[in-house]
């Protein structure tokens, strides 16, 4: 895509107009452009909720909100139970005769400790390269590296000290 500052530009335009869409059916909008094109899927579920998915000739962008279910399957790691998707976004490339591959990120939050989401995670992932836990001020943090070169998960795990959600950050890096 020749122009990734107005297409980021128009996506961010395009997702803030996603979060104040009514509810109601699902609505589908296609925009063309001479680098490609942007479809945008609002969500019947309420405001936030939707895709865009931007298609040029070096490959696509396709960014989900809203609360979608996730698969261990699809994220390469363990679903923390009861977890809720908050928000999602891939990023795919292709390019003819080099290499591809796939970045996407999840945010998931739950009610549950701290200390439960990252004793069930200790508990849960194979193949740990890397491990951090640490608290400072009012924050805590713990973070898992899994996988290998061209097959990388990290999985960040935050909350307040002082109580609150526990929020999941899975990024996924698969180079093919």
């Amino acid at each position: 895509m020749k122009s990734k500052g107005v297409v980021l530009g128009a996506l961010i335009v395009i997702l803030a107009a996603l979060c104040v869409a009514g509810c109601g059916r699902e609505e589908t909008k296609t925009f063309s452009t001479p680098d490609g094109k942007v479809t945008v899927t609002a969500k019947p579920g309420g405001p936030g909720e939707g895709v865009v998915k931007i298609e040029g000739k070096e490959g696509s962008v396709t960014v989900k909100t809203g609360p979608q279910a996730v698969s261990e399957a699809e994220l390469g790691a363990p679903v923390y139970p009861g977890a809720q998707v908050v928000s999602s976004g891939q990023f795919s490339e292709s390019k003819k005769g080099a290499a591809s591959g796939l970045a996407a990120a999840y945010m998931m939050t739950t009610n549950d400790s701290f200390d439960k989401v990252v004793s069930f995670y200790k508990s849960n992932l194979k193949d740990v390269q890397q491990s951090m836990d640490q608290t400072s001020s009012d924050q805590k943090m713990a973070m898992f590296m899994t996988g290998k070169k061209g097959d990388m998960r990290n999985i960040q795990i935050t909350a307040k000290a002082s109580g609150g959600p526990t929020n999941i950050h899975i990024m996924k890096i698969v180079e093919k």
